[in-house]
């Protein structure tokens, strides 16, 4: 048999799936396949790369060999970037893309929960999720929770819409509302707003599952100081300007990049 071309088989133990869900992506167009005379069918290795779940140096006749994590990858996997330190969530841990070691979750959530993506963090479309943003190299996703609608304009006037694209609430409840239909990668939280300097808001946002991984800043405007001390978020000054904001979200985008890789 052509070492290129994978059984379903093969397939399923490169996906970390069972042989019937591979045969459920092809028969519904979703993995392209090949039929031999005997009715059987197979995979181009080369689909499987595309798909992001093959190492494309990978060889030999046997079951396709999974893609490791290596330090080439610039800000390692979802499961990584959503997890705590680099360690993966116990929901990735029975998820595709992990069990594949997969690159491209985006990829796979195209075969949905039939091909065993588990889709815990794709509530929204991949163009609003921060992992997604930044492995394609695309503005850094930013909410901003502030009733300081002065400091708004300028932040959008003055942004560079190439570094940052900029969201904004002017209270928890609207903050809760837009990480429904956005994830973030940064949040910044003006102590303008009494639930910030309780801590009530920074502490909901931290335990919402919708926004796993997101950093959280309060920034604390003078005489909030006290308050902001007892919280226990990283600060910045209050008001703050669209530079500042675009350098917190490369900081933000830099330690994606450091995230640990021995997690298999």
């Amino acid at each position: 048999m052509d070492s290129e071309l994978l059984t379903t088989g093969e397939v399923a133990r490169l996906c970390g799936v069972t042989p019937d869900a591979v045969l459920k992506w092809i028969k519904r167009g979703k993995l392209p396949a090949t039929r031999t005379p005997g009715g059987h069918y197979r995979v181009s290795r080369a689909t499987c790369v595309a798909l992001g779940v093959c190492d494309p140096g990978s060889g030999g006749t046997g079951a396709a060999a999974v893609a490791e994590p290596t330090e080439s990858h610039a800000v390692g996997r979802c499961w990584e970037y959503f997890g705590h330190g680099g360690t993966p969530r116990d929901e990735c841990r029975s998820c595709v893309v992990y069990l594949a070691r997969a690159q491209n979750c985006y990829r796979l959530a195209e075969l949905g929960e039939g091909a065993g993506h588990r889709l815990n963090f794709c509530a929204t479309e991949c163009a609003d999720c921060a992992f997604y943003r930044y492995q394609r190299g695309m503005a850094a996703s930013v909410l901003i929770v502030t009733r300081d609608e002065a400091l708004a304009r300028r932040i959008v006037k003055r942004s560079d819409s190439s570094k940052i694209s900029v969201r904004f609430a002017k209270s928890g409840y609207e903050c809760a509302t837009v990480i429904g239909t956005l994830r973030p990668a940064l949040i910044v939280m003006d102590s303008d707003l009494p639930e910030v300097r309780e801590g009530s808001l920074p502490e909901s946002i931290m335990g919402d599952d919708r926004v796993p991984g997101v950093a959280v800043f309060v920034a604390c405007r003078e005489g909030d100081e006290a308050a902001i001390d007892q919280i226990d978020v990283p600060s910045i000054g209050a008001p703050f300007t669209a530079k500042q904001i675009e350098q917190l979200a490369e900081r933000v985008a830099n330690s994606a990049r450091r995230v640990p890789r021995d997690v298999a």
